[in-house]
């Protein structure tokens, strides 16, 4: 962590000195007689703006509160993203479910099964919220080659680029709805079309919005045959859609293997926990046994990481 954001630090000061060398070299110099100008307005108005500040001081925000807020902003990012609604009730009601269940668990069979029954929660519901985020991209990723299709149709009838994407917003089903919606009001917001596709790109995970945002913006900034170019991209998109299916009905039989060798281990060990509980605590007691216990959870850790790796679809 501490590399990370020492890296960080040191992209961010690089970056500042690209700037400040780009707006040093952009800005025309100016005269002696206006640099002492602006120089004398400068130092007016910041003692006028000191003068009327109240005297109170509002201090920044410290550490915590900005790694919070991120947390939060990344937290919501995930529940837009996988179309769970407001993200606080979610967060509120998982936190409750693990406490509740690890409070029973804790009860029941002590603080280790707890903190395993706590883990476990938290593990099912990454998964389960991995899992529609995959779902909700794919719907999207496979809804987007019809309306470059309905783009397309209107700009060959003669209607301009923005035009015919506005038009075709009516007819488009969730959940790229919500992706062209928020597209929408960027641009009304002033942000220009190949920017606000990026910024949902990168919401949503979708690559393809950079693309097509990026053909809206050639053909309305240079022009050109846009429909031509959109129509491409749609056979495109519809021929790697296919051969990922393939793929994946390829694959399936491997990723169903590597599930069952992952998961087998976790499930005999969890039944020997619950049905023979002293058999554990006598093994968990005994200083041979726990080395033996960690050994076997890290092979499990890497084992599960190997076969992940072994059977991802995408690099």
């Amino acid at each position: 962590m501490a590399i990370l954001l020492w890296q960080r630090s040191a992209r961010s000061q690089h970056e500042a000195n690209a700037a400040r060398f780009i707006e040093s070299s952009v800005v025309a110099p100016k005269s002696p007689v206006a640099q002492r100008t602006s120089t004398t307005t400068a130092d007016t108005r910041r003692t006028t703006a000191d003068a009327r500040r109240p005297a109170t001081n509002v201090s920044e925000p410290g550490i915590g509160a900005r790694a919070a807020a991120r947390i939060a902003r990344a937290f919501d990012d995930v529940a837009t993203r996988a179309g769970l609604g407001d993200a606080r009730k979610l967060a509120v009601s998982l936190c409750a479910a693990t406490v509740a269940i690890s409070a029973w668990v804790a009860l029941d069979a002590g603080a280790l099964a707890a903190t395993a029954a706590s883990v476990a929660c938290l593990s099912a519901a990454c998964f389960v919220i991995s899992v529609r985020m995959q779902r909700r991209r794919l719907s999207i990723v496979q809804q987007l080659p019809t309306l470059l299709d309905g783009i397309v149709r209107l700009v060959t009838l003669g209607n301009s680029v923005p035009a015919a994407f506005q038009a075709s917003l009516q007819t488009t089903e969730a959940p790229l709805r919500e992706c062209m919606d928020r597209i929408s009001r960027a641009m009304r917001a002033g942000i220009e079309i190949d920017r606000a596709f990026g910024q949902v790109a990168e919401l949503y995970g979708v690559r393809e919005f950079e693309f097509v945002g990026s053909v809206l913006r050639l053909s309305v900034k240079y022009g050109g045959r846009a429909d031509v170019m959109l129509e491409r991209m749609s056979l495109f998109m519809r021929d790697l859609e296919q051969a990922e299916r393939e793929l994946v009905a390829m694959s399936a039989e491997t990723r169903m293997s590597a599930w069952v060798l992952a998961v087998l281990p976790l499930a005999i060990g969890g039944f020997l926990i619950a049905s023979n509980p002293t058999y554990f605590g006598a093994m968990w007691a005994d200083s041979t046994g726990r080395a033996l216990i960690y050994v076997a959870f890290g092979l499990q850790m890497a084992g599960g990481y190997m076969l992940y790796r072994l059977t991802r679809l995408r690099s």
